[in-house]
This record gives C-alpha cells, structure tokens and sequence, in this order.
C-alpha cells in the first residue's frame, strides 16, 4: 500500500474512531440513518462500498449533504456537469483493483492486486446538478440473479459450507467449516454475500492457508484485529463481484475492541489492510486454480492450502 493510501486509511480510521467515542456504542445509527435515506452512490450510479460507504455517510452527516451521490472531477466532468466551490471539499476513497503487467521473463499477462485512491465530491457542488438520473422509486435492493460471480467465487474457493447453526454465521477453525444461515434468511443478497466473504476472510487465516493468529478472546487486540481484517476482505470481494455489501448487524460489539486496537497500534490499518489484500488475493487464486483444475476434468473444486506464488 503506497504513503498516500496509508495516509487516507490513517484520515478515514480518525474519522471512525471520532465517530465511535461520540456516540459510544451506538455509534452506527447517525451514518446508518443517513444511508437508510440514501446510499452513497458515485455519479456513474454505482454504491460505494465497505469502508468507503461508512466514511462517505459520515461526511454526509458532518457536512449536511442532502445527495448521497459523489464523483470524482472525471467523472462530473464526463457527465457534461462542473464543480462550483469545491475547492478544498474532495473526499478521498480507497479502492482495491487487480492491475494488469506482462511478465518480462514469460511474457505472460498476469495481475496483481492494489490500493487505488480517488477524491471525490458531493453533487452540492456541481453546477446546475438536477439528480435527474436518481428515481426516488428506484429499487435498490439487490436480486440474487446479480451475484453470480459471487456465488461461484464462493463454490470455486473449495471452503466447506454447513449449516449446522441456522441463525449464525462463523468460521470454525476446529473442523475448517463455515457456517452460514439459509439465503432465505437474510433481506437480500448483499446481505448474504457481505457475511459469507467475510466468514472467507477467517477462512484464509487458518494455519495451513495464511497463518494468522486469531484473537481468542472478545475483546483482545488480537480478536479486534482479525474482526477488521475479514471486514476489509469481504469489502473488497464485494467490491469485485459488485456486490452493495450492508455494513454488519454486529459490528456495534467490535467496536470499543477496535477503538482500542487503532489507538494503542497506530499502523494496524495499514497492516489490516495488507493482510485483507492477502487473504482477498488467496481466495481469487484458489478460484482460479480450482477453475483450471474443473477444466481440465474434475467435477468438483479441491480445498486450497497453499497457493503457488
């Protein structure tokens, strides 16, 4: 992750941190009743994700911003709109993309994920802005037949799936399972897919995948820490299979555990993150090579354990 990202993540955890000693443990519910009203969306009328989402609703609630709608110079630009008095208002938003090289030794195209960071800025500022493209009656609840790709990520990761428990989802390190509540279960898929990639996220830490060390009890660095890894992990799955992910039922509980772990260790955003790119990264290489492995004959996805770098 290079400095600007570092420093951006570093802006936006002040920002969460601020936010959750003012409100305590109902820290959730000013964003939460500014997305209820509106999503953030960029101009391109795509929702923002993961911690984008949280940090771009706090700015609505900081600034007063009536429009949940956000885009960057470009993109006003392209839409054939202008920014008036905008000067020192750009947010800025981290996002996590696969980059494409060719290999100099192989010649080979290959990709590699990254940090992306944007500035953003609130339609209040685009002259003569009319949100003609946003329908007060549009439904913006996600069908199931949008997250294909999603579902089959999850399939081709060769996890184990139970449901064993039918009102939690959590990964056991014990038996190496994930469980998940029905589909049925949840509002609607993003709220699924959300929980589901980020029970992926624990899944990557397991000794013979990444070697993480989980927090055993509630509350502990330790625990906080993975907490957040496997959020950023299924922030940025989400982000990749386009699935508008909803910030977590329980993630009031983590809080003061997290408060805690970003304020006695000033870099475990930065470290939170690099290890999100890692287990984001496995996933999409175990999918890719139970793929290959389909094609080339088997009927069903192995279990990954170690991928070839």
């Amino acid at each position: 992750m290079d400095k600007r990202t570092t420093q951006v993540m570093t802006e936006i955890t002040n920002s969460c941190i601020s936010m959750m000693e003012e409100h305590g443990s109902n820290w959730t519910k000013p964003w939460r009743d500014i997305i209820a009203k509106g999503q953030p969306l960029s101009a391109r009328k795509r929702h923002y994700n993961g911690i984008n989402r949280i940090n771009l609703a706090m700015y609505m609630l900081k600034r007063g911003y009536t429009s949940p709608v956000f885009g960057t110079f470009k993109q006003w630009q392209s839409l054939g709109y202008r920014l008036k008095d905008a000067k020192g208002k750009g947010i800025n938003v981290v996002f996590w993309s696969l980059i494409k090289y060719k290999d100099k030794k192989t010649d080979e195209e290959k990709v590699f994920p990254k940090w992306q960071t944007y500035t953003v800025f609130n339609s209040q500022y685009v002259e003569n802005w009319k949100g003609d493209f946003l329908d007060d009656d549009q439904d913006l609840t996600q069908d199931w037949s949008d997250v294909l790709d999603a579902e089959n990520l999850a399939q081709l990761t060769g996890a184990k799936f139970v449901n064993e428990d039918a009102n939690s989802a959590y990964y056991r390190p014990s038996n190496d399972t994930i469980n998940m509540p029905s589909k049925e279960q949840f509002k609607d898929a993003s709220g699924y897919y959300g929980t589901l990639f980020h029970e992926l996220g624990h899944w990557t830490g397991a000794k013979h995948r990444l070697d993480r060390k989980f927090g055993t009890r509630f509350g502990s660095d330790g625990y906080a820490f993975e907490e957040l890894i496997a959020e950023l992990t299924s922030a940025i799955l989400s982000g990749l299979t386009k699935v508008d992910a909803e910030p977590r039922a329980d993630h009031a509980k983590y809080l003061n555990g997290w408060i805690k772990c970003l304020k006695d260790n000033p870099d475990a955003i930065q470290k939170a993150a690099s290890a999100a790119d890692k287990a984001a990264t496995f996933i999409l290489e175990a999918a890719e090579q139970n793929t290959e492995s389909c094609l080339s004959g088997r009927d069903q996805p192995v279990t990954v354990t170690k991928v070839a770098s």
